[in-house]
């Protein structure tokens, strides 16, 4: 019987069953070999193949699909598409591309197809242009191989290790520098993630905790400064958002609670992006992780976090910064993009200024990459000015729908 864990804590706004991942994960690992093969295979038919007509094929069998009653075809945006969907999906009306979403059975699993000047193409989550090399699409949502490729190509990661045992675990801890970050080797939304961990109890805590979802996982330094959302389409850097913990800054006036109400004004009212900070016991948790209460006065310019996870379900905050970036910073992501030699890819890089070159700042480094990225940090950002991303991914399928 599967798990019930609709509000699991530690997967937070985004609960897994946690025995499918973690079964997932593993039999992922067991067909690699398999997977490997036939990956080989198709790189040999895949010239042939590509001559036949599979967007049409997809077309005609989507919409059989919703004539046998196999599901339903979707031709707007649905309250339940996630916000990346949205993104992608308000850019391609207003260039006049039509989208298509199957939903068998009535879920949401974002496949769709798209129809621009009668031409047809079909993808899943975010349209990938079939010309462009595509190498990191396979390994770059593995934090571990990502690792390796990065460490031989000399870009900047945190120190750690993988481990399945919790005894290599505190192997790990005891050779790196306290506080560490505990993750699972494959995953994403920060589910079963772990920061400030500072103490081998806690790590093991964190440990089992992360082996839920995956019989895999990492720990790392923790690195210094903000969580910096670096998005690359077609090898050039698009947007890049700084994702800050929930936190309310102190006054040197106010209590915690006053000025969490005083932050909770400034969220966008009727809004399904921005969640307001709460006032429970987890984030009570967390000020006392600081020596803090919620009658606690922090002094003018504190930073004061009351969460661990930067989700803008949990009270997360997401800033444009892309006019901030240093020209440095700007080519590690496009280089760091040249590595992975995919066309679109997500980088969550953390540094203390994305104002100052990286290699002159300390412990600050890429944590993980994404081959499936949440293009709407840019497009709804609390503060800054949004960027078009999706624009820039529909320019690589169909540049001419941008005039």
């Amino acid at each position: 019987m599967a798990q019930k864990n609709s509000s699991c804590p530690d997967c937070g706004p985004t609960p897994t069953p946690h025995y499918l991942a973690w079964a997932t994960v593993l039999i992922d690992w067991l067909l690699g070999p398999y997977t490997r093969f036939m990956d080989r295979s198709w790189r040999r038919l895949k010239v042939p193949l590509m001559k036949l007509p599979w967007d049409r094929i997809a077309f005609i069998t989507m919409h059989l699909g919703h004539y046998l009653r196999l599901g339903r075809v979707v031709k707007e945006v649905k309250p339940d598409h996630s916000l990346r969907t949205r993104a992608l999906w308000e850019e391609a009306e207003r260039r006049g591309i039509e989208l298509f979403e199957f939903r068998p059975f009535g879920r949401t699993v974002e496949l769709m197809i798209a129809r621009y000047g009668g031409r047809l193409y079909a993808f899943d989550g975010l349209p990938r242009p079939r010309g462009l090399s595509n190498y990191g699409y396979e390994w770059m949502d593995d934090k571990a191989l990502m690792r390796q490729r990065f460490q031989l190509n000399e870009i900047p990661i945190a120190r750690g290790g993988v481990a399945v045992l919790a005894k290599k675990a505190l192997q790990i801890f005891d050779a790196v520098r306290p506080p560490v970050i505990v993750k699972p080797r494959f995953g994403s939304r920060s589910r079963h993630t772990f920061i400030h961990v500072a103490t081998r109890s806690d790590l093991v805590r964190a440990f089992y905790s992360a082996q839920k979802i995956s019989p895999w996982v990492l720990i790392e330094e923790e690195l210094q400064g903000a969580v910096y959302r670096a998005t690359v389409i077609g090898s050039k850097l698009i947007g890049v958002a700084r994702r800050d913990l929930p936190q309310v800054i102190g006054d040197g006036a106010s209590t915690v609670k006053q000025l969490v109400v005083s932050a909770n004004r400034r969220i966008p009212q009727g809004g399904d992006i921005y969640a307001a900070l709460s006032i429970d016991k987890a984030a009570e948790r967390e000020l006392h992780r600081q020596k803090l209460n919620w009658q606690s006065i922090p002094a003018a310019g504190q930073v004061v976090t009351l969460g661990q996870k930067v989700n803008r379900g949990l009270g997360g905050i997401t800033t444009e910064v892309t006019s901030e970036v240093h020209e440095d910073n700007h080519r590690l992501f496009e280089k760091i993009a040249q590595v992975v030699s995919d066309p679109i890819i997500g980088i969550d890089f953390i540094i203390g200024s994305i104002a100052a070159p990286w290699h002159e700042q300390t412990a600050c480094g890429v944590i993980e990459c994404n081959s499936l990225p949440f293009i709407d940090l840019h497009h709804y950002p609390l503060y800054g000015q949004p960027r078009n991303v999706a624009g820039a991914i529909w320019n690589l399928i169909w540049p001419e729908s941008a005039s």
